[in-house]
Formats: structure tokens, sequence, C-alpha cells
């Protein structure tokens, strides 16, 4: 990480802050590079070559979504020309791979999709997934730390269910966020760009759908579908809110704006650091909850977590309306407001 640090602010190849952006300093945001080596390198030293040879398709995916994410970074991309990237790698990983989501382990009755519909649902989920922790990576620490800890229950559960490879992939995840968070804690010296959010989302997520294909007996979980949601749910609720924002308000979904929730946080007064570690905690606490009650079954489960985190969200929303009005008023001159109740009375 040092080494990219160096290496492009000497070419002075920097995100500088505009107007949409949230920090002031011209910084390095190819960190992800630095991710991506970090990852392999581990997984080559820790795993054998028959085992890693096993997972060619799921490695070839990877390096697909690194390139697009190092192009990305150098010089933006059209979002369609990203989404052809992205669904071509996705279908490698799932056609060509065999890593696909088969059912939902009951859920609304679902227990084996049809012939096609598994692959075709995989993809998708795969190609959201992906763009969902593109979006969430918006202040300093908070998308290394997301990635840290689905990472960190992935490998724990492969790891329990005797799947070694994944839990190397996603042990090897945790070493290159633990190494990055070091420099991209607030106040950052380097961004992971959108190569290290795209590579996090494409692993991360093959990493769940492969934790969803393990059957049931040899699995310690018993919800495992509602625990995939609890590991993602800031990607997702902070998706699912923006998109709706931006249709509300006759916007392109896929327009930059300063609508996500960390963006919430940071106008309600709390600086990167906090913000990411209330985050964070939630994400944990959810998964506790998960884990915890998983008895309760995936759907119960799946409603009382999405109820819970769009009522935080929507507290949130009001507090900050309610702050916005109050400074509204304030720069209200007083002869304006004079005036006012003098036509009222």
């Amino acid at each position: 990480m040092p080494v990219i640090i160096r290496v492009f602010r000497s070419i002075d190849l920097l995100d500088r802050p505009d107007k949409r952006k949230i920090h002031s300093i011209s910084t390095p945001s190819l960190g992800g590079i630095a991710i991506f080596i970090g990852i392999f390198l581990a997984i080559i030293m820790a795993g054998s070559m028959t085992e890693i040879a096993s997972e060619k398709y799921f490695i070839g995916g990877a390096v697909l979504i690194f390139l697009l994410g190092v192009r990305d970074d150098l010089s933006s991309l059209m979002a369609h020309h990203k989404l052809v990237v992205q669904i071509f790698s996705a279908f490698l990983v799932v056609y060509f791979g065999g890593i696909k989501i088969e059912g939902l382990h009951g859920l609304f009755g679902i227990n084996n999709f049809p012939w096609v519909i598994d692959e075709i649902f995989t993809v998708f989920v795969i190609v959201v997934m992906t763009n969902a922790f593109n979006l969430i990576d918006g202040i300093d620490g908070l998308a290394g730390s997301i990635a840290l800890v689905i990472a960190a229950f992935l490998g724990w559960a492969a790891l329990q269910s005797g799947y070694l490879i994944d839990a190397t992939f996603a042990f090897a995840i945790v070493g290159a966020s633990l190494g990055f968070l070091l420099y991209n804690w607030y106040p950052s010296k380097v961004f992971m760009g959108d190569t290290g959010s795209m590579v996090y989302g494409f692993m991360l997520t093959i990493l769940m759908v492969k934790f969803l294909a393990v059957p049931t007996p040899p699995s310690v979980i018993e919800a495992p579908v509602a625990t995939s949601l609890a590991l993602f749910v800031l990607p997702v609720y902070d998706t699912l809110r923006v998109f709706i924002i931006r249709f509300a308000t006759g916007r392109p979904p896929l327009a930059p704006d300063r609508n996500h929730i960390h963006h919430v946080l940071l106008k309600l007064g709390f600086n990167h650091s906090s913000s990411t570690m209330l985050l964070i905690g939630y994400n944990i606490l959810i998964l506790v909850f998960v884990v915890t009650f998983q008895s309760l079954g995936e759907l119960w489960i799946m409603l009382l977590m999405t109820i819970t985190t769009v009522l935080l969200g929507v507290l949130l929303d009001r507090k900050l309306i309610k702050r916005e009005a109050s400074r509204l008023a304030k720069l209200i001159p007083p002869e304006i407001k004079l005036s006012k109740e003098h036509t009222s009375l």
C-alpha cells in the first residue's frame, strides 16, 4: 500500500476534490491494486495448486473485474460498458464454474429453482451486489470495514463446514482489508477506487453464493438466506434507498449524488470515523441477531431485519430534514420573519 501511494503521488494520478466529492485533499485512488495483489498472493501462498486450479473461473472473473476497475479509475467508463463486463464475468463464474444459487432453502416455498432460472438469478445477484458494494464506498474506512466483517464471517462458516479453499479466499480478503484500513481510516491516505470496491463486491458475493450452496446438514447456519442478507444489509439498503430517491426526484438511477446513508450521517454532524463505526456496529448487531434467533425461520428474520433497517433509515432522514429546516430558519433575516408574523396577524 505505501508503494501504491508513493507511485501514484509521484505521477500525480490523484482523485481531486470537486462539488460531488466529500474529501478536500487530492488523494491516490487506486488502492484496489494493492488489495487485489494482497488477496491473491495470500491465496497462492496458502492454497494448494490443485485447489486454486479448481477455482479458475472464480479467479478469472475476479481478474476481469479488477481490470475493469483499473480502467474505470484511470478514465471513467460509461455505466453500460461496465455492466457488460460485469455480466460476462458473472456468467463465466456461474456457467463454467458451476457456482450458482440453486434455491432459497424453503423461503417462499422455493427449495430449487427451475433449470436456467438458477443461473440467470445468480448472475443478477452477482452484478447487483458488485454495484451495490461500489456505491457504499463513500467515506473513509466504510467499504473496507464492511468487507472485513463479511469475509470474516464467511471464512468462519466455510471452516466450520470443511470448505477450506473458500475459507482461504475469505481470510485473504480479511488480511487485505486490515492492511488497507491502516491507510484508509480517517484521514485517509488512499482510496480503494472502483478497482477495490468492485473486486470486493464481486468476490464477496461469489463467496456468499457458495455459502448458500452448502447443504443444510454440514452447515452451521439454519437460516442461510437471512444470514446472507444480514451480511450485505448496508449495501442492499443503501442502494435501494438512493434508487428510490432518484426515481422519486426524476433523476437517472445511476446518477451520482450525496444521498447515501453515510452522507446523511455526515450531514448530521458525525465525522468519517464515527459514521463508519456506527454503520459497521449496526451491521454486526444485525448479523448477531440473525445468527442468535435463526430458529425463528428465514421469513420472520428477514421481515424483522427489513422493518428495523427501514425504520432506522427513516428516523435518520427525519432528523436530517428537521436539522436542515432549523438551519434554513436561522438564515431568514429578522425583518422577513417579522413581516410574516404581521401578515399572519
